[in-house]
């Protein structure tokens, strides 16, 4: 719910809550399952669909700068925000007295969890009726956005992607997501396939730039126009907030720069266009990586491809 126009710090501490209690014995793709997993059995054990829980956690890994959701995260430069929703103002000030009330730390993920629904269930109920009334996790996002989280800058490709990606991991009929999903971060400097695919992507978006694998001035300067474009942090840095704005739906005749990604990422002839070879090799790649063979690239399919 904070201006993206400035750019966040994010402090990872123990008081992280659940998620810190496994910190210490797990994994951190375990760690990332319990925060994200948490917030799921949450809002569907509070009645929630999966489409509209989506939409919620999407939108929270927008605003906390993490995936998994950062209930500890910290707008930088001592700005307001604050959790997994950036609280702020006397919505942050009701946090930090709800946290005092239970003897609890602000930044616990089981009290901001609670919080969101005494917000739901008191001066936020109009929000969670608009969020009910959606049925896909796009809708749900959006809805979150504009009803609940009411930023300045909305954002809304990153949020609709971070969605559907949640929806991908946990939703009915889903299959578990790859051994590694996240994507990388770049930054000047860099250069590989990676770089390669994010350039194709950035102009698929519109913007001018070389495809040389390599992450250059051109590059800083196509990354920064697209993010200020979306309202997310202007920094140039392509993590995964700006990955998941970045990465569209293909399906079988999609064609364009997006196109040229993934064919690029899957090794195979690059023309632009989503036809019968590429279809193909879609579906191997996703049988090999374990995910629903589908032929449509959504972002947990980007995600297992991107390294």
């Amino acid at each position: 719910m904070h201006t993206f126009s400035r750019r966040r710090m994010v402090t990872l501490t123990a008081a992280l809550g659940v998620g810190a209690t496994l910190a210490s014995t797990a994994s951190p793709r375990s760690w990332a399952a319990n925060n994200n997993e948490t917030a799921w059995n949450f809002f569907t054990g509070k009645g929630l669909s999966q489409a509209q829980t989506a939409g919620l956690i999407g939108n929270f890994i927008v605003e906390s700068g993490a995936d998994p959701i950062n209930p500890a995260s910290e707008q930088h430069g001592g700005g307001p925000g604050r959790g997994i929703a950036q609280w702020e103002g006397s919505r942050r000030s009701e946090l930090y007295a709800y946290a005092d009330s239970r003897g609890l730390a602000w930044s616990n993920l089981g009290l901001q969890l609670d919080f969101v629904w005494k917000e739901f269930t008191s001066t936020e109920s109009a929000a969670l009726a608009k969020i009910k009334a959606t049925t896909t996790p796009s809708a749900a996002a959006v809805a979150v956005r504009k009803y609940y989280e009411r930023p300045s800058a909305h954002a809304d490709q990153a949020r609709i992607s971070a969605a559907e990606l949640i929806y991908s991991r946990y939703g009915d009929g889903s299959t578990p997501p790859p051994s590694d999903t996240t994507f990388p971060l770049l930054k000047s400097g860099a250069s590989g396939a990676a770089v390669t695919t994010a350039q194709y992507l950035l102009r698929g978006k519109g913007q001018k730039l070389d495809v040389d694998g390599r992450f250059g001035p051109g590059t800083l300067a196509a990354a920064k126009a697209f993010q200020k474009a979306q309202g997310l942090v202007v920094d140039g840095v392509i993590g995964p907030r700006t990955w998941l704005a970045l990465v569209p739906k293909l399906r079988n005749g999609s064609k364009g720069d997006a196109v040229r990604a993934l064919q690029s990422e899957l090794k195979i002839e690059i023309d632009g266009s989503f036809g019968p070879a590429t279809e193909k090799a879609v579906r191997s790649h996703q049988d090999k990586a374990g995910l629903e063979v589908d032929g449509v690239v959504g972002p947990i399919t980007w995600g297992s491809l991107i390294s």
